[in-house]
């Protein structure tokens, strides 16, 4: 197969953000992954990295940090912008950045863990209409806490049908099987795979739909190996051998319809 998308990957202060761009180039270069949708880390307005103070990088600022590095090779890498809905809005520059380089963005990035936040919060309204008027999948941290819970993502998603929404991580630190059945119960609901087990992507693809679940990964999270993990590996090697257009419809066909990247899907 010679077609990889990671639909989750960052940039950030790993120790910097030159070493996390270092990163992200050499180990898609060594996993050959074809193409990454990045975000910028550093926009975190809740810091889980110890070291980082609450709202340090504005949300602009991440984005302009983060069109930058995928300008830089458009063809293999994409910008998707981390939003701050709990200490910032939608401002006239961000509408305006967003703008002017549309044809390097394909997604809005929501961290409710990292935001202090909710995403049924009515402080994400103005995010949505912004996701709207650029025509733009929101990508979803999603996980087993106060703030992340997967139940809160389908919740605002069938009450946005117009708005394409993605699970990220389908529901981290629990068996995914909540995550399942909110995919199972929101036909605008989708899914990537950073840190889920092969097998529960397998059953997303035939018991939810072919269409449900994307590769992505996280990296360079774990730094310049972060692909290497033996979860990944299963990815790459089709361990669960995968008839043909199921496992391309995961490793890149998925990411690349729903996000409009600039690759052939076909």
């Amino acid at each position: 197969m010679a077609t990889i998308v990671d639909a989750h990957a960052h940039i950030g202060s790993w120790p910097t953000i030159k070493e996390s761009e270092r990163c992200v180039r050499e180990s898609m270069k060594r996993y050959g992954v074809s193409f990454s949708l990045i975000s910028d880390c550093d926009c975190s307005e809740y810091p889980s990295f110890e070291r980082f103070p609450p709202h340090k990088v504005s949300q602009e600022s991440g984005l302009i940090r983060t069109l930058r590095f995928v300008r830089g090779d458009p063809k293999r890498r994409g910008a998707a912008v981390w939003v701050n809905p709990h200490n910032e809005t939608v401002t006239p520059r961000l509408c305006d950045l967003i703008a002017k380089n549309r044809k390097f963005i394909f997604a809005l990035k929501v961290h409710p863990y990292e935001s202090h936040l909710r995403v049924t919060s009515p402080k994400l309204k103005p995010y949505l209409k912004l996701a709207r008027e650029f025509g733009l999948p929101i990508l979803v941290h999603t996980a087993a806490d106060r703030y992340s819970d997967v139940k809160y993502l389908g919740d605002l998603a069938r009450g946005n049908p117009d708005l394409k929404f993605v699970a990220a991580h389908l529901q981290l630190c629990s068996d995914n099987e909540d995550g399942i059945k909110e995919l199972a119960r929101t036909a605008n609901l989708y899914a990537d795979t950073a840190w889920v087990d092969m097998k529960k992507a397998k059953r997303v693809l035939l018991s939810v739909g072919e269409d449900r679940i994307m590769f992505g990964t996280d990296n360079p999270i774990d730094g310049i190996d972060t692909l290497g993990n033996p979860m990944y590996r299963s990815y790459f090697k089709n361990r669960l051998r995968l008839p043909n257009r199921l496992y391309e419809n995961l490793m890149f066909k998925n990411a690349i319809r729903l996000y409009r990247l600039p690759l052939k899907a076909e």
